[in-house]
């Protein structure tokens, strides 16, 4: 009985960002009792909010407020309703508007329904588990098992101590068939399937005699208040530039470790204090897989045509394994044409009294040079940069005073010196405990085709 169905609480992900607050939802099980003995012939409903990041709702049915103000890892109560057709809105808890879902649920007699509300906002799924009627034999209980979270792999559930494995190899969001076991106290652990690792211990499971009852586990392997990980590309747009160009940011991520990562996109605009930065929900990715966002700031962040958002990106992660590169391009009539950033953890930045030079610059006819800068903490800090020729004369000395999270874009940089081919900076910084990432970008003056260039 293994199902999976798309119908409640799909329209959440309409509410698709957040300031990060990072509240704790480490793994965790909750258990229902299901007692379909307790059914009298009609139908029955409740909701389970297994979404760990997904704000509280409420449910409306017909018109009516059925379920108030549902949060994570709550168990609402069994409302029970005659068979027919049910219109079922859900809309944030305390308001009318928006309607985030509607829809028309088909409900049987002498059933029971628990619609659970599973994985992260960004891709809210509901799955719907069904029970009837029947009793476990005297002395022993049903159980059943739903994995609902978003992160673990597939995971075997076993009686500690070496007991027996009392369901085997269920996947995210896949429940099982009742299992009918002695009643009595239990210590159980949740291990992932086919090894002896538990990722959960549960002590002093109470099934009664004659109990019917449901264990969800929930929240994150990787709770999201342990996204410890920073991860850095100092440069993303979606906007216009010099000579007609317009600029659009691709992101691939890789995880190069061994089990499955949770991460956050975090958008730091230039020119802008970001200490609170407007962040993606939490996502997941595989070991050994990549992600691409294509657009990543129309795609992640929802920024519009017409809107000129220029600035660089922060990753949040549980896995120190991410690996991250970004491509900025020039859309044309011809195809596109751009630079590659890779990301950069937060040890691969400029530390404080750590001086790093850029080469390349050149300012003229045909060429033009612009640097990057980006603060790497959520503290303010002064760079300061020395400008040479390409003969060794230093030309100026100048700093900037980056806010937290804080990036700035200088451009033509050498034009009081033009023109100049060969030019390079030195950067560094000696504000304590501070860390950053500075960059030159050379472009072409006739098509706008950028060159990266990173500190050495």
């Amino acid at each position: 009985m293994k199902k999976i169905t798309g119908l409640l609480f799909a329209g959440l992900a309409a509410v698709a960002l957040v300031t990060p607050s990072y509240a704790a939802t480490p793994l965790n099980a909750i258990i229902s009792a299901d007692d379909p003995e307790g059914n009298m012939g009609g139908a029955r409903v409740r909701v389970v909010h297994a979404s760990p990041d997904a704000p509280a709702v409420d449910v409306w049915v017909e018109g009516s407020l059925v379920f108030e103000n549902v949060a994570f890892e709550d168990i609402t109560d069994l409302v029970e309703v005659p068979a027919g057709t049910y219109n079922v809105q859900v809309v944030p808890h305390g308001s009318t508007m928006p309607v985030v879902i509607e829809a028309d649920l088909d409900l049987a007699a002498a059933t029971d329904y628990t619609v659970v509300a599973t994985d992260f906002l960004a891709n809210i799924t509901p799955i719907i588990m069904t029970a009837g009627g029947g009793t476990p034999a005297d002395g022993n209980a049903w159980v059943r098992f739903f994995h609902g979270s978003p992160d673990a792999p597939a995971v075997d559930i076993a009686v500690a101590g070496g007991g027996p494995v009392l369901f085997s190899d269920e996947a995210f969001q896949e429940f099982s068939e009742y299992v009918e076991v002695p009643a009595g106290s239990y210590d159980l652990d949740v291990r992932i399937a086919g090894t002896m690792d538990v990722a959960l211990s549960l002590t002093g499971v109470m099934v009664g005699d004659g109990d019917v009852v449901t264990a969800y586990a929930t929240g994150l392997v990787a709770d999201i208040g342990a996204l410890e990980n920073f991860y850095y590309v100092p440069a993303a747009a979606r906007a216009s530039g010099s000579q007609g160009s317009f600029f659009l940011t691709d992101v691939d991520i890789q995880n190069m470790g061994d089990f499955t990562a949770t991460y956050q996109v975090l958008w730091l605009p230039r020119d802008t204090d970001n200490s609170a930065p407007i962040a993606s929900n939490a996502l997941t990715i595989g070991s050994g897989q990549a992600v691409r966002w294509e657009d990543v700031l129309g795609a992640a962040f929802g920024v519009e045509d017409g809107t000129n958002a220029v600035g660089a990106l922060a990753f949040i992660s549980d896995s120190d394994m991410l690996k991250i590169f970004s491509r900025t391009y020039n859309v044309t009539d011809d195809g596109t044409f751009g630079q590659a950033l890779p990301g950069f953890a937060a040890d691969d930045l400029i530390q404080a009294g750590e001086l790093k030079r850029i080469l390349a610059f050149t300012e003229n006819g045909d060429y033009r040079s612009n640097i990057g800068i980006l603060n790497g903490t959520g503290s303010s800090m002064t760079i300061k940069w020395r400008r040479y020729t390409a003969d060794g004369m230093m030309v100026a000395e100048a700093q900037a005073d980056l806010p937290p999270w804080g990036n700035v874009q200088l451009n033509r940089v050498f034009s009081a010196e033009a023109p100049v081919v060969g030019g390079y900076i030195d950067v560094w910084t000696e504000t304590e405990d501070a860390a950053f990432m500075a960059y030159g970008s050379v472009l072409d003056n006739n098509t706008s085709d950028p060159t990266t260039v990173l500190p050495q």
